[in-house]
């Protein structure tokens, strides 16, 4: 074969794997997490003094990807997702206190509004029956609120113990491909596939928690938390595990190479951690504050009542029970009658109304909330205030880490995604190079067939 022949050779092979490699990107275009394959060449040098070159070979097959961009969406992804787990139950909350049912101000306002309307005729047994049921329907409001909070909580708790699980899955899948990965290098395997969904998988984990993520000289990738316990080294998988206490909070650890250890979820990030943040930041928070109401309710109720004396002249006795241990009866009204009522300072006064004056003063007295003397419904206006203002800025956070997400998301994807455009003009380029080889082959070939004829 004359030299000419080697490098028409050596160019068509070169074309044929570059037009290979074209096409694995079109038919990837769709394929999520895919890198896009890039054919690298190199000249081949001849022999002797006069040698023009040995033609073409490939040097390798570059999978294109960008580890600074690949770190930038990983954090971008894991802030947007902090951001996104909190809102759902921010924005359930918001609407779940300012409900016209669930309002507690709404059920004070009703309350004081029938001691009020009682206080010219504080004998009427229509009034006072009207004042057992505007308490009634104060106390199912509480009950209510309560309820439906720690239904919040519990579907919360819910997710975290799904979102370990998923977690645990994804780190298991990461280790089994480090594994495979490494194996198939080590004898000059393709991994590029393999390469492209461990990386995928890291993307996926990423929406969890912050991550620290290093690729080791064997090209197998160690994953940890932004703390720097171990979620993967090698082939070996961390377990998170998730278990109730005896107060019925959830604790975390994790399982690493046959140790456990605490995990502390306030640094965690991603949507773990929004969970965490909205939780103790916001659920929990409202949950004792609306306790403290209920609390200081009932024991100022029943304060001012236990100094006056009912229609029959008896002592008077409570209105309100507070029961913190229980979800629906939070607060409930003790089954008095109209009669047992206690407005009367004095007994046998029918007419007396001063210690009904002194309930509806109970209007304008001051509680303690989270450190603060403020008025009941002050308070609880507060609290719903303090909630609208946490969902409007966590919407606020979202919506630029979703921008930022967005972002990086382009970076990584002019680097890594696939171009149809781009690709046509390839598959169009490398044909035209398998075709003008071929042409010297074919060149090469009848001049060697020409110079046999001479002879």
């Amino acid at each position: 074969m004359s030299i000419l022949n080697q490098i028409a050779y050596s160019g068509v092979r070169a074309s044929q794997v570059a037009l290979a490699s074209t096409g694995q990107n079109i038919a990837n275009v769709n394929t999520p997490g895919f890198s896009r394959l890039q054919t690298i060449t190199g000249s081949l040098a001849g022999q002797g003094g006069l040698s023009v070159g040995g033609g073409v070979e490939v040097i390798s097959i570059r999978r294109m990807t960008n580890e600074f961009h690949n770190q930038q969406l990983w954090r971008a992804t894991t802030e947007q997702n902090f951001y996104s787990a909190s809102q759902q139950y921010l924005t359930a909350l918001e609407a779940l206190m300012s409900g016209t049912g669930s309002s507690i101000s709404a059920g004070l306002d009703q309350f004081f509004a029938a001691l009020s309307e009682a206080s010219a005729t504080p004998g009427s047994i229509a009034l006072r029956q009207q004042i057992i049921s505007e308490a009634g329907n104060l106390a199912q409001r509480f009950n209510g609120l309560n309820s439906n909070i720690d239904a919040q909580i519990k579907a919360l708790q819910e997710q975290r113990s799904a979102m370990a699980t998923e977690i645990n899955g994804l780190t298991e899948n990461i280790a089994l491909l480090n594994k495979k990965i490494v194996e198939t290098e080590s004898v000059k395997g393709d991994s590029t596939a393999l390469r492209d969904q461990r990386e995928s998988l890291v993307g996926q984990l990423s929406q969890f928690a912050k991550l620290r993520v290093n690729e080791t000289p064997d090209g197998s990738v160690s994953v940890a938390l932004a703390n720097g316990q171990p979620l993967v080294a090698g082939p070996t998988a961390g377990q998170l595990k998730v278990a109730m206490t005896a107060s019925g909070e959830q604790e975390v650890s994790l399982a690493f190479a046959g140790t456990s250890f605490p995990l502390r979820q306030d640094g965690f990030g991603g949507a773990f951690g929004g969970l965490h943040e909205v939780e103790y930041g916001s659920l929990r928070p409202n949950l004792d504050a609306l306790h403290d109401m209920a609390s200081q309710l009932s024991q100022m109720v029943n304060d001012v009542l236990a100094t006056g004396f009912d229609l029959n002249g008896n002592p008077g006795q409570p209105l309100f029970v507070y029961d913190p241990t229980s979800t629906t009866a939070l607060l409930r009204v003790e089954p008095l009658t109209a009669e047992q009522l206690a407005l009367s300072s004095a007994a046998g006064e029918t007419g007396n109304n001063e210690v009904l004056l002194n309930l509806l003063g109970l209007k304008n007295q001051t509680i303690t909330l989270n450190g603060s003397q403020v008025t009941l419904n002050d308070a609880y206006a507060g609290l719903l205030g303090q909630v609208a203002s946490d969902s409007r800025q966590n919407q606020a956070d979202l919506k630029s880490a979703t921008a930022v997400t967005q972002q990086a998301q382009s970076q990584r994807d002019s680097v890594s995604a696939v171009s149809l455009d781009e690709e046509a003009v390839n598959l169009m380029t490398y044909q035209q190079a398998y075709q003008a080889n071929m042409k010297v082959i074919s060149t090469a070939n009848q001049l060697f067939d020409d110079m046999l004829a001479a002879f």
